[in-house]
């Protein structure tokens, strides 16, 4: 089945980064490197490396210091306690009975996945790529389930049978890990075509696509699943309690 195309180059640098932070390697209130020297680091044009530094800022590991460059904040330890139901949709629903399998199989990660995972671009990964139909509760959605070949070991992820329990879920109880929390990028695009045909979705219809990263506690990563909904015409709507 295919894999995602390559990302751009900030998602592996933003991940490289972020790894030696969460290694102590720079540690609270530590300086980065200026920009010029990760540009020669990365081999990257500027405006690449200030986007993968932007998104580390957006994350909470860092932060601009006017005339100084930018500090290092660590580990982000402000979490949602609870997260949206289209991420616990992504992560605990059960296929069987009424999921379809699209594809199930051994790949090569792409340059994206590779970062997420923070594995060698090319290390074969296991990638689980199913169809949810509406229900009362969660939209449909395309949903690709990716983890290194290496760690799949006593899973049925590459198994062409549906699955009676959700991914996250049947993770945790065949390999006895537990996940600390997960990240989620957002954005919204175009369906491509492949995405319009399996969501049954009209020519040039809007999706949300969403890439989850699941971690353990020491912030690596054990998981990515990625999820792309359709959009409807009502646009999208969730409730959260404030008390």
């Amino acid at each position: 089945m295919p894999i995602e195309p390559a990302a751009a180059k900030y998602a592996s640098i933003a991940s490289a980064l972020q790894h030696r932070i969460d290694s102590g390697a720079y540690p609270v209130g530590a300086m980065l490197p200026s920009e010029a020297q990760l540009v020669r680091e990365f081999d990257a044009s500027r405006s690449t490396v200030v986007r993968s530094l932007e998104y580390l800022r957006q994350l909470g590991y860092i932060e601009g210091v006017q005339g100084k460059g930018r500090v290092v904040l660590g580990r982000p330890a402000a979490l949602a306690s609870q997260p949206p139901g289209r991420i616990r949709a992504a992560l605990h629903s059960v296929e069987a009975p009424d999921a379809t399998l699209i594809g199930a199989g051994r790949a090569p990660a792409s340059a994206r996945i590779a970062a997420m995972l923070s594995i060698p671009v090319a290390e074969p990964v296991i990638a689980r790529q199913r169809h949810f139909p509406a229900t009362g509760m969660n939209w449909p959605m395309l949903n690709t389930v990716y983890l290194p070949a290496v760690a799949s070991s006593g899973t049925a992820f590459h198994l062409p049978h549906l699955l009676r329990e959700g991914a996250l879920d049947h993770l945790e109880r065949r390999r006895r890990l537990v996940a600390m929390d997960v990240v989620e990028r957002l954005s919204l695009r175009t369906a491509s075509a492949r995405e319009s045909t399996l969501l049954t979705l009209g020519r040039r219809a809007s999706v949300l696509a969403s890439l989850l990263v699941v971690r353990n506690v020491a912030g690596h990563p054990l998981l990515v699943v990625d999820v792309v909904i359709p959009v409807p015409a009502e646009g999208l709507r969730e409730a959260f309690k404030l008390r």
